[in-house]
């Protein structure tokens, strides 16, 4: 669901692509092991730009910690950049976010809890 084109406005094979590219600058294995899988970060990075989907919420849907997360979106916001490459914002919030709201409230155990944006 997370990888679904209309989230990421990338087709399948082009999230694939944008993996394996970044993953040659970027899948270091020094010191401890990161909790999210490299695909899972660039993933998350994707949907923070695309979507403009904020840590906090990007952090329950991975389940991973808040602080983590900020982490990991600095860091492939910086391959992204080193290699020029540039995730265009959507034009139009896609329906498919009123599902992920859904999957936040689930896990966060909060029924109040909103999709915050980082605008």
């Amino acid at each position: 669901m997370l990888s679904d084109p209309a989230l990421t406005g990338l087709a399948p094979h082009q999230l694939q692509q944008l993996i394996e590219t970044l993953a040659a600058k970027g899948d270091t294995r020094r010191g401890r092991p990161p909790r999210l899988a490299f695909a899972d970060q660039v993933l998350a990075a994707v949907l923070h730009l695309h979507v403009n989907l904020a840590a906090e919420p990007l952090a329950v849907l991975f389940n991973s910690s808040r602080t983590a997360m900020h982490r990991t979106l600095l860091k492939i916001r910086r391959l992204l950049e080193a290699q020029g490459i540039t995730i265009a914002p959507a034009t139009t919030p896609p329906a498919a976010l009123a599902a992920l709201q859904a999957q936040v409230a689930t896990r966060s155990n909060n029924p109040n809890s909103k999709i915050k944006t980082t605008g």
